[in-house]
């Protein structure tokens, strides 16, 4: 405890210096400097910047102070160490006040530039505190000199130097910059001052306080008080031009001389007493030709009208407010203008002249001009198309309809136009009703984009006419913005679903027709191959078979057009029952066992262990494996072979199964059609083949009433792998009775979607 008395004692054990009151004058100064800045308000970015600037003048200016006044090397050296906290950051906060000074203050509200100026400053007070890198801190380094105490310079002391001059050098730059653009004589001289205020220390502090130091050249150091003089010198310069208050009159002035809008004001004569710069710009003429004309001058035609309709309005103490006027421009051209005015009053409430604020409109009239003409072009195109186009909002009334969609549902413009279209419209597909609210999306879009779109479906409006059309609902992405949920474009297909109903009766009516005489030529035809095979020659027996073989084809064709006719019409159905999947497949592929022998191909199948039942309907599902296996057998040269593999794959509950042959494989080109109506495919595969190009359209069918999907990977010449789906019977139960002896859930499905009803027998 002794001991730090005598340590403290120790550093404030002062002896008489008159130099020490040139630093203890610093710090006066640099105090009354602060407290003025405050006076005129602290909270502008600028003053505040300033103020912490010439704080940091403080500790530096007292230290110095404290060290000239010292008796010891000991409270000398530890004075000089404390006030490099305050040297080491006035640059930087300079730098901070002259990028406010120039309206560059948003710089200063990134950390990145706060970090590049102030980490420096904090990283040589860390080595000026703790090493002899910046400062001396040993005291035996010390001797005394005539201004107080001096010791050698610190290895790193010049680059400390260096750097905080660098920084006012930038300062120095950028103010420069800023005066040659300035036009403004007060604010150039204010500029001017500032700039060679901070000349001051950098020059001669530099000097006195850096580089005669570090030449080891002895001389009074200079550097708090010649940064006072910058302190005192930017100071006047703020309070003499009034940087820091800013006059509210000379605002308006600088306010009113850079307003886009004519200011204009009269007297009750109609002289104009004063307008401001943008008359140039606005009509084209100069301030002085306008001052003391009438204000006829820029109405010529139209002044009896202004005077009647709005000078009178004026004189009664009323306000214009949006008037739409025509100006006569300096080149004699009018200028459409929005005119806003009110009446001057002084103290007694006597009207004494008007001031008036005119806005040229004439792009936004240009704009408006080409807006109406796009609207008109628009509307134009939308009611001369012949599909019908509609626009609905969000809460689904008709906001716009073209006569094509009026005529094609029948109503007239004040029947639908503002009102719910769901209550005057229904549309439907296989007897499921939906909603044109659907089709608003209730989202923010990113794009324009096609929400729905619909082909055949049935519209039944309010007043019983029923039609077909084919629909695409849209929405742009500003339709929040102006109201608009949806567009709705309808084609009329009624007359083509007609005509493919006429084409299906009669395809229908034609093989049904076809079907019983062909019956009956392939029973006599049979008859006659038992009867007579043996009488007749080897000749006449071949006639015989061709014409069996051709009836059977043509019974083939018959029952595909059949088939066909009742898929299109949602005719067709399916039983679909449990079945194992795998003894259907051995069974199935046990009837062509012989054929493939005949051609000399290896069949084979290979089945998971673990399939699981399936809900199919056995005829229909045997039709497809028929057909596949048909194909490929037919398609398969002696010497390959045909595989088929199936396998469960549980995540989407379906049974995988795949016809992979060998054989001549089908065209890159041909694929996308190949399950296709009357699609076959031309060149080598088309020679030899007799089918109808029905087939994989009707299996397509079939896969997909039972909820699955088919599909084909092929390379010609090496071969193809035809696959499909179907789903497995999914009741709990059925995984744990034996495969002969299945309860039978059944479903029926018709065309692409499955009813929902279930019966359960057993």
């Amino acid at each position: 405890m002794t001991n730090l008395t005598a340590s403290l004692l120790e550093l404030v054990n002062f002896t008489f210096n008159p130099y020490a009151l040139l630093s203890y004058l610093a710090f006066v100064t640099n105090s009354v400097v602060i407290y003025l800045i405050i006076s005129k308000g602290s909270k502008d970015t600028i003053n505040r910047w300033f103020i912490f600037t010439v704080l940091a003048l403080l500790p530096w200016s007292l230290s110095e102070t404290l060290s000239r006044l010292s008796v010891t090397t000991t409270a000398a050296g530890f004075w000089e160490t404390v006030g490099i906290i305050g040297w080491v950051f006035v640059s930087p906060l300079f730098l901070s006040f002259t990028l406010a000074y120039i309206g560059k203050d948003n710089v200063l509200s990134k950390f990145s530039t706060l970090a590049l100026l102030f980490l420096p400053a904090v990283f040589f007070l860390f080595l000026g505190w703790t090493t002899d890198l910046v400062n001396v801190n040993t005291p035996s380094s010390y001797h005394r000199v005539f201004w107080g105490w001096e010791s050698p310079t610190a290895p790193l002391f010049w680059l400390a130097i260096a750097w905080l001059d660098f920084l006012f050098v930038i300062s120095i730059g950028l103010l420069a910059r800023y005066w040659l653009r300035l036009k403004n004589k007060k604010r150039r001289t204010q500029t001017a001052l500032i700039i060679f205020g901070v000349l001051v220390p950098v020059v001669g502090g530099s000097i006195t306080n850096g580089l005669l130091p570090i030449l080891h050249i002895q001389i009074f150091q200079a550097a708090v008080m010649l940064t006072t003089v910058m302190s005192i010198t930017i100071t006047y310069a703020m309070i003499r031009y009034k940087l820091f208050v800013i006059n509210p009159a000379t605002a308006v002035i600088n306010i009113v001389d850079t307003m886009h809008e004519i200011l204009i004001v009269f007297n009750l004569d109609g002289i104009i007493e004063f307008v401001n710069p943008a008359v140039k710009d606005v009509l084209g003429y100069e301030k002085e030709d306008l001052v003391g004309s009438h204000l006829n001058r820029l109405f010529k035609g139209n002044w009896q009208l202004f005077s009647e309709k709005y000078l009178k309005t004026l004189y009664e103490g009323q306000t214009i407010t949006g008037a739409e006027l025509d100006l006569i421009a300096a080149d004699g051209t009018k200028k459409p203008v929005n005119f806003s005015a009110s009446v001057l009053k002084d103290s007694n409430g006597v009207i004494y002249g008007v001031v008036g604020v005119a806005t040229d409109i004439s792009k936004i009239r240009a704009l408006f001009t080409d807006i109406t003409a796009e609207r008109n072009k628009l509307n134009t195109t939308i009611e001369s198309i012949a599909d019908g186009v509609l626009a609905i909002d969000f809460e689904g009334n008709v906001i716009t309809i073209n006569p094509a969609a009026l005529k094609m549902l029948g109503f007239s413009e004040s029947d639908i136009v503002g009102k719910n279209i769901d209550n005057l419209v229904k549309a439907s597909e296989d007897d499921k009703s939906i909603w044109f609210k659907d089709f608003i999306p209730h989202r923010k879009l990113e794009s324009d984009e096609i929400v729905y779109q619909k082909d055949n479906l049935k519209i039944i409006t309010d007043y019983n006419k029923q039609l077909y059309v084919n629909l695409t609902a849209s929405a742009i992405r500003e339709g929040e913005d102006v109201g608009l949920g949806a567009i709705i474009t309808l084609n009329d297909v009624s007359k083509e679903k007609e005509l493919e109903e006429m084409k299906l009766d009669f395809v229908s009516m034609a093989a049904h027709e076809l079907r019983t005489p062909l019956t009956a030529i392939r029973g006599y035809l049979s008859v006659l191959q038992e009867e007579v095979k043996k009488s007749l020659p080897k000749e006449q027996r071949s006639f015989l078979d061709k014409a069996f073989i051709s009836s059977s084809q043509l019974a083939a064709l018959v029952e595909n057009l059949l088939s066909v006719s009742r898929i299109e019409r949602g005719a067709m159905k399916i039983e679909a029952v449990a079945q194992n999947w795998k003894s259907l497949l051995q069974e199935l592929v046990s009837n062509y066992v012989p054929l493939s022998k005949e051609k000399g191909i290896n069949l084979s199948l290979n089945c998971s262990a673990d399939l699981p039942p399936v809900l199919v309907d056995k005829f229909r599902i045997s039709e497809v494996v028929s057909n596949l296996l048909g194909n490929a057998l037919n398609y398969t040269k002696a010497g390959g072979s045909v595989e088929i593999s199936s396998q469960y794959d549980p995540k989407a509950g379906k049974v995988a199964t795949t016809l992979t042959d060998t054989g001549q494989g089908i065209p890159a080109s041909a694929l996308p059609h190949l399950f296709t109506k009357f699609f076959r495919v031309s060149g080598v595969l088309e020679q030899g083949s007799k089918g109808t190009g029905l087939g994989l359209y009707i299996s397509k069918a079939i896969v997909n009433m039972h909820g699955g999907d088919i599909w084909v990977d092929s390379t010609l010449g090496k071969g193809s792998r035809f696959s499909f789906t179907i789903p497995v019977a999914t009741r709990p139960a059925l995984d744990k009775e034996t495969p002969n002896n299945y309860s039978k859930p059944k479903r029926t499905f018709n065309r692409k979607k499955v009813k929902l009803a279930v019966e359960v027998s057993g």
